[in-house]
């Protein structure tokens, strides 16, 4: 194939951009302590997956998550009216 016929079919390969930002390591090497900075060094590695990085947790804070609204009182009144 000749490489007119080539760049006809073929345009080339897209630009591809790295896995890793240099920002993000040079925020991370200034500040090693900064939870953003290797959270986005995590997720920089792992792209282009979708799993998140093991030092990320649902949930802000140490707080436990929001109720679900399940009441089990209510639910026990529900069900015995079902019996």
């Amino acid at each position: 194939m000749t490489t007119a016929a080539m760049t006809e079919k073929n345009p080339g390969t897209p630009h591809i951009r790295t896995a890793r930002d240099a920002s993000d390591d040079a925020k991370l090497a200034r500040n090693p302590s900064d939870e953003d900075a290797k959270l986005d060094v995590a997720l920089d590695e792992s792209f282009p997956t979708s799993d998140a990085p093991s030092n990320t947790q649902p949930g802000k804070g140490k707080d436990p998550a929001p109720s679900s609204g399940y009441d089990d009182e209510a639910e026990k009144a529900r069900m015995k009216g079902k019996e």
